[in-house]
């Protein structure tokens, strides 16, 4: 072993949008977009689409400091090298808890699904066995992963896509109405949860010294990876709410599969369905240790960790002892996490570092001189960014943001007696 950081740069362009696609498209549209019905009504699909404004916003100042900073650590080193060192552990602090939040929230979801598949399956150990073997995957090298999590892309992609062809042709326009059953502010509501299905396209940011060619690649396949994810998700989210009553899909842990089964009245689509869900979740968890793992693995470079979390294999090439303990918490959380309130903490921690990534845009480009032309997009769409995270935090319960202030705490204390 050794401690030196040396990673081989094995990802391309494809690889790159197939692991931001596979942090991004999992239990927030498989399992959280019911809970977000139930918030907005049929009105939900404005929920994703607000989301997914909000989440353009933040994708361009990732394209920005991506190209500037192809360094692996992702926002870590950004607001770090932008703002200050102490912003920089802030944002990979609370950055780092929020996504081992969200892969226990993801295996969740995935146990939800096995049990549908297989009801007398104990719904926690699938959960913990699921995390625990996904880090040995990912301890094993980058490609390797990314190989594999392509194939989950695939097929959790064509599955989606199957799911809107038929479910198009079996909707119930009477189950549209009212639209506004909450009002704007359930829409609002409804585009915070929904915010969680959405988190993951930043996630080639954290690898970028094990991709190829990274100031083009990385702003590449963040644009690349949002796109699709935004059209495909406001697809289903369409389609789910004309198949079944949004009261029945909020209360459903599998959403998307009760919708097939009740819209569309066939068995094998929902289990169909039920599958594919296990792909996404499987892909989400992958992606999800490895971005944790390679941003505690650059807080550790930087000694705002312990050192040992930099240590690279020898023979794989992965911070593996970083893989390891991510792996280990993410699995032991389940046990003590719901779905709505993982889902919540989670999206607290992603508001807050995306207006972390929004203030870093900023920030960079004050130092820069440019047309007045381009002002606007450098300075201004960033500023967007940061009010609407803002805006979205402000909609979120008062659980998410106490969980969220005391871990910033436990940081801060951290950071002054390292």
């Amino acid at each position: 072993m050794q401690s030196t950081p040396a990673f081989k740069r094995s990802l391309t362009l494809f690889d790159a949008t197939a692991l931001a696609i596979g942090a991004i498209v999992g239990a927030g549209i498989f399992v959280i977009s019911g809970v977000a019905s139930g918030l907005a009504g049929p009105a939900v699909s404005l929920s994703i689409i607000i989301a997914g404004i909000v989440s353009s916003f933040t994708a361009f100042s990732y394209t920005r400091l991506a190209s500037k900073f192809p360094e692996e650590g992702g926002i870590y080193v950004y607001a770090r090298k932008t703002i200050s060192p102490f912003s920089g552990f802030i944002t990979g602090w609370l950055w780092t808890f929020e996504n081992i939040v969200a892969g226990a929230t993801v295996s969740i979801g995935l146990a939800s699904y096995v049990v549908i598949l297989f009801p007398k399956t104990p719904l926690i150990p699938v959960a913990i066995s699921a995390v625990l073997v996904l880090t040995l995957v990912n301890m094993t090298g980058i490609k390797q992963s990314s190989i594999f999590n392509a194939i989950l892309v695939l097929l959790k992609l064509s599955a989606l896509f199957l799911f809107i062809i038929i479910g198009f042709f079996h909707l119930d326009f009477s189950l549209y109405k009212p639209f506004f059953p909450t009002g704007v502010r359930g829409v609002l509501n409804g585009a915070a949860l929904i915010f969680f299905a959405f988190i993951g396209f930043g996630r080639p940011t954290t690898a970028t010294e094990e991709i190829k060619d990274p100031e083009t690649t990385v702003p590449r396949s963040i644009i690349l990876s949002l796109a699709l994810s935004t059209i495909v998700y406001i697809l289903v989210g369409v389609i789910s709410v004309g198949l079944i009553p949004y009261q029945e899909l909020s209360a459903s842990g599998s959403p998307l599969a009760d919708a097939a089964e009740y819209g569309i009245k066939t068995h094998w689509l929902g289990l169909f369905v039920s599958f594919a869900a296990i792909i996404a979740t499987i892909s989400v968890i992958l992606t999800t240790l490895i971005g944790v793992s390679r941003v505690s693995f650059a807080m550790a470079r930087d000694k705002d960790l312990p050192t040992f979390l930099c240590r690279i294999h020898k023979k794989y090439y992965t911070p593996y002892l970083a893989v390891f303990i991510t792996g280990i918490v993410t699995a032991i959380l389940p046990i003590f996490s719901g779905l709505k309130q993982a889902a919540s903490v989670t999206n607290f921690g992603s508001l807050f570092v995306y207006g972390m990534v929004n203030l870093s845009a900023i920030m960079l480009s004050k130092n820069e001189s440019r047309p007045r032309v381009k002002e606007f997009l450098y300075i201004g769409i960033p500023l967007l960014g940061l009010f609407s995270c803002v805006a979205l935090l402000l909609f979120l319960n008062l659980q998410a943001w106490l969980i969220g202030f005391i871990w910033i705490i436990v940081g801060i204390i951290y950071y002054k007696k390292k």
